[in-house]
């Protein structure tokens, strides 16, 4: 399984992490180096005089210093995630001159004939060449370029120096251990590589557990929200049907039973206008529940027809007038351009009547509801409800829009507060059509709701007619 997960990944997508670790590796492994050079030195100095390996150890060091500052310039780098390519050629030249510069012992204090000066260096080169393929094994350009050096003296000095066919043979066994050192580093760079595949699964793996972590949160804190709102709205729903249907059940029985005589036809004419009234309530309550439960199922079957929207808008203003003169607000219409939409025709008259009653439900005495409609530049359609009212708190803006969700309106009575609904299957009913739905609000100052239908809708827009674009409560 790991080995195709190795083959789906871009080749170059874990430089940066190899060259990362191959850098740390180098930096801790790195240090001590002059007291290599200085040991080294001082063993040599009974074939050779001090000066001449100074000058060795002095290049050698300042070689050092350079590496381990442009490794230390790198991993305090916290841009070089962008300049992956010239870092690794930047730490390659560099560790292969102060390889190149240490490995150099070699051929610059060789004595021909002397096995004890020969094994001395022949250790080092072996050792230096092991220790490049551990320190830079993590990434494959950083550990060719470190192990180079080691490799072509290892080699070349057996065969400059030694005679046949003993050169040959030992350069043939130093090929073999420069393998061996390559397979070793190649898999320590393997190890490596899953190691950061490991890492990378698991942060993967971390991130969707708190995505899902929060995904479970945020459903528990709706379901919530949903349960609470679900039982505020059975207990207002309590009083909603019972206060109507006690209506219908005593007026109709005072009716029925002829209680104040044949005679009093003008009395029972009056309970009568009241139990329609009751009933027609209870029908709107039930018609809202069961248009909100067919949005939920996706059963609501749009009947696209060509109509005005100017018309529908003064038809919602007029159903919502009664509920505005008891209150002596103003209903304005704003509409410079009437639009003829292809759409559904009664659900957008529900959208606007939704909407101006709860405009007018949540304004204050003397206050004033707008409707404005627009034709935006790209050709979608604009419906706009604003009110001066109560407003509603920035935290309900969301709940307001959920299946039984009112908003704290602390200037609407217990009685003014609805079911919830109207929100919640305006919302349905815009998105039936493809159209889009935003409340903007501020406690105090008001309320404006905006409905975005799309252009295909709009079949065309027009100056409207010479009517009257105020509706005076």
């Amino acid at each position: 399984m790991r080995v195709r997960l190795l083959s789906l990944r871009p080749p170059g997508a874990l430089a940066l992490p190899h060259l990362e670790i191959a850098a740390r590796y180098l930096w801790t492994n790195l240090l001590p180096l002059p007291l290599v050079i200085a040991g080294l030195g001082a063993m040599l100095t009974q074939w050779f005089g001090v000066a001449r390996l100074a000058e060795w150890g002095i290049v050698s060091t300042l070689t050092w210093s350079v590496t381990l500052t442009i490794l230390r310039l790198f991993l305090h780098d916290d841009r070089r995630s962008e300049r992956v390519l010239a870092w690794t050629i930047a730490i390659c030249v560099a560790l292969f001159v102060s390889s190149l510069a240490f490995a150099s012992v070699a051929p610059l204090f060789w004595i021909a004939d002397n096995r004890l000066n020969n094994v001395l260096l022949y250790v080092v080169l072996a050792a230096g060449l092991a220790c490049a393929g551990a320190q830079s094994a993590p990434s494959v350009p950083v550990v060719v370029t470190n192990i180079a050096p080691y490799a072509i003296f290892f080699v070349g000095i057996t065969l400059v120096n030694e005679r046949y066919p003993v050169g040959p043979l030992m350069a043939f066994l130093q090929l073999c251990y420069i393998g061996l050192v390559a397979m070793y580093s190649r898999a320590v760079w393997q190890l490596t590589r899953e190691m950061l595949m490991l890492r990378e699964d698991k942060e993967s793996l971390i991130a969707k557990l708190r995505g899902a972590v929060e995904d479970a949160n945020s459903a528990r804190e709706k379901a919530e929200r949903a349960s609470t709102a679900k039982s505020e709205f059975l207990a207002n729903m309590s009083h909603e049907l019972r206060t109507p249907l006690n209506a219908v059940l005593g007026f109709s029985e005072v009716i029925k039973g002829l209680l104040f005589g044949r005679d009093a036809i003008d009395r029972y004419a009056d309970y009568a206008a009241n139990v329609h009234a009751s009933g027609s309530h209870l029908l709107g309550l039930i018609n809202d529940i069961l248009d909100l439960s067919k949005i939920e199922a996706g059963k609501w079957q749009l009947k696209e027809t060509r109509f005005s929207l100017i018309a529908q808008a003064r038809e919602a203003l007029c159903f919502i007038e009664p509920q505005a003169k008891q209150k002596s607000l103003r209903l304005l219409l704003d509409s410079p351009q009437d639009l003829t939409l292809i759409a559904d025709e009664r659900a957008i008259r529900q959208i606007l009547i939704n909407l101006l009653a709860n405009a007018v439900k949540f304004t204050q005495r003397s206050g004033t509801v707008t409707v404005a409609l627009r034709c935006l530049n790209d050709g979608s359609g604009q419906i706009t409800v604003s009110d001066t009212g109560v407003g509603i708190a920035r935290e309900d803006l969301d709940c307001v829009l959920e299946n039984f969700g009112q908003g704290r309106h602390d200037v609407a009575t217990t009685d003014d507060r609805g079911t919830g609904l109207g929100l919640p299957i305006v919302k349905g009913l815009v998105q039936a059509h493809g159209g889009g739905l935003r409340i903007e609000s501020e406690v105090g100052l008001g309320t404006t709701v905006t409905v975005i239908l799309p252009a295909a809708r709009v079949v065309e827009a027009h100056e409207a007619a010479g009517e009257p674009i105020a509706a005076a409560s």
